[in-house]
């Protein structure tokens, strides 16, 4: 008679019954209200009752795909039993646990039946002696298969060292120091790129954008006054310039009339110079009209001279340079200097504002990409220094483990190969598929923990993928993982099942280091299928 027990889940006030219940998680005809995407309600497991919280990861043809959030691992472990249990049935098989045998305790009454049972029998032992010796023979023989299975299965297989859970957790950093001042998402929001996660506060930056920016200001006016001293300066010297155009036509003027008195004074001199050879006109009369032709030479150089002076002043207006009677005014110049000061002074406080500005931005710590809040570390209160972790994101699809074989058996490893992975904490396996090799797995992204980059420098470093993960295994716990290398004997591996299996799926991960490592899936892992 085999023992069936009733498995059904409480939510919402109703009872659904389940199926596909494993340790992490379960499908349940169950219907979410709206966007809600996270419930909790109880699992009744015979007479057991486990009250759970669950995340529904899928929901098609009526039926939700649920995972455990924040599963104990002793609840984990009541339901691991449960599905034993009722695997296994009452078909006369020990109910009691692998703990139970393996300490040796069995029931009295047990103990008194196996007594009573040995004093009827002792007197047919004699006959027994015979089938107790085929029975060893047997158990030889089976010991012998087990030894040669154990011995093929490590031909077979490769462990890898130091392997690690990464992928599904990236760490955000604060850029600044300085004190929380709120913290806007807990575990499991969901957060867009962009969002604000926390908050900081610190007055010394914000003080430092204030002072920065008061800067600024001034030194723009400042730049704004000098540019109009400087057009003042430029009407002025476009009124100086037009004045000396009017002086230089008077002066042409005058030098024009200086020139006809100095000619007529000298017309006068040859005309009166004759007569007083003959005594008709005295030699103070001469010297009176030669004195009169030297005032009109001197008037001529002396108009002359003030044209050039003109001349000169129109040309150093040209070059923005004005003259004013004896004094030289390069007033211009010195503008022209402290606005080009001024500017630069200008541009620096910009970048500065900018930076600062930027440093106050970053007190918005802000998600860098999509995905669910795994953890956040900190709280209201707590002063912060920079690179500080605040919040871990997950971003479930793009996750892996990586670990490292030696370098005398890395040529063993070929992308696509299968992969048993062990989780010890959770008492809890996976399967994966080896996605990429040697430096292409180093350089990949990942939340690497110490110990794991604490690799000797001889081993190669390899990267698995993992299809479907659930939820709450955390990113950087500690796997046992071997990879199924095969015999490297064709007709061997393909009659023990082993092949080299293509990775991912829609939901595998699409950097470009990932995607160089495609045609290596297509190459077999024997010599005549083409160079590794």
């Amino acid at each position: 008679m085999t023992q069936t027990t009733s498995e059904s889940i409480q939510f919402d006030g109703q009872s659904f019954p389940l199926s596909d219940l494993t340790e992490f998680g379960f499908n349940a005809p169950i219907q979410m209200p709206g966007a809600q995407r996270k419930g909790a309600g109880s699992l009744f497991l015979g007479n057991d009752r486990v009250d759970i919280e669950f995340r529904v990861r899928r929901q098609s043809g009526g039926v939700s795909s649920c995972t455990f959030i924040d599963f104990p691992i002793s609840a984990r472990e009541k339901v691991r039993k449960h599905i034993l249990k009722r695997d296994r049935g009452s078909g006369g098989l020990d109910e009691r646990s692998y703990d139970e045998l393996a300490s040796g305790i069995i029931d009295d009454s047990e103990s008194v039946a196996t007594t009573s049972s040995s004093e009827v029998e002792s007197p047919k032992q004699k006959g027994y002696v015979k089938s107790f010796a085929m029975m060893a023979l047997l158990l030889t023989m089976l010991g012998m298969v087990v030894l040669a299975a154990v011995f093929l299965r490590s031909r077979s297989t490769l462990s890898v060292s130091n392997a690690a859970l990464v992928g599904n957790c990236l760490p955000v950093n604060s850029k600044v120091e300085g004190e929380i001042l709120e913290v806007l998402v807990g575990e499991g929001d969901a957060v867009r790129k962009g969002d604000v996660l926390v908050r900081l506060t610190n007055p010394e930056i914000l003080n430092e954008n204030r002072m920065l920016v008061a800067q600024l200001t001034t030194a723009e006016s400042k730049v704004k006054s000098l540019e109009k001293q400087k057009a003042v300066f430029l009407t002025k010297l476009e009124f100086a310039s037009k004045k000396l155009d009017l002086d230089r036509e008077v002066a042409l003027k005058e030098l024009e009339s200086a020139k006809q008195a100095r000619e007529s004074a000298r017309a006068a001199y040859r005309r009166l110079e004759p007569f007083q050879r003959n005594g008709s006109v005295t030699r103070l009369e001469l010297d009176e009209v030669a004195n009169l032709f030297r005032a009109e030479e001197t008037n001529c150089i002396a108009k002359e001279n003030y044209l050039r002076q003109i001349e000169f002043a129109q040309k150093a207006a040209k070059e923005n340079v004005l003259i004013i009677g004896d004094r030289v005014d390069d007033a211009l110049g010195k503008i022209q200097a402290d606005l080009e000061f001024a500017q630069a002074e200008v541009e620096e406080l910009r970048q500065l504002n900018k930076l600062a500005s930027q440093r106050k931005q970053d007190l918005d710590v802000v998600a860098p990409r999509d995905g669910f809040v795994y953890v956040a570390y900190r709280q209201k209160g707590e002063f912060i220094k920079i690179a500080d972790e605040l919040v871990a994101l997950s971003y479930p699809g793009e996750t892996w483990a990586a670990g490292q074989v030696s370098a005398g058996q890395a040529s063993r490893v070929l992308p696509g190969q299968p992969v048993t992975i062990r989780i010890p904490a959770l008492k809890s396996s996976l399967d994966g598929t080896v996605l990429a090799v040697g430096h292409r797995a180093m350089y990949s992204r990942g939340h690497y923990n110490a110990e794991f980059r604490g690799a000797t420098a001889t081993d190669v470093p390899i990267k698995v993928y993992i299809e479907d993960l659930p939820d709450d295994i955390p990113s950087g716990i500690r796997l046992d993982m071997a990879i199924n290398t095969g015999f490297g004997i064709q007709w061997l591996d393909e009659s023990m099942g082993y092949e080299i299996r293509p990775v991912g799926g829609s939901s595998r991960p699409t950097d470009q280091d990932e995607v160089a490592t495609e045609p290596a899936v297509k190459l077999a892992a024997y010599p005549d299928a083409g160079e590794r």
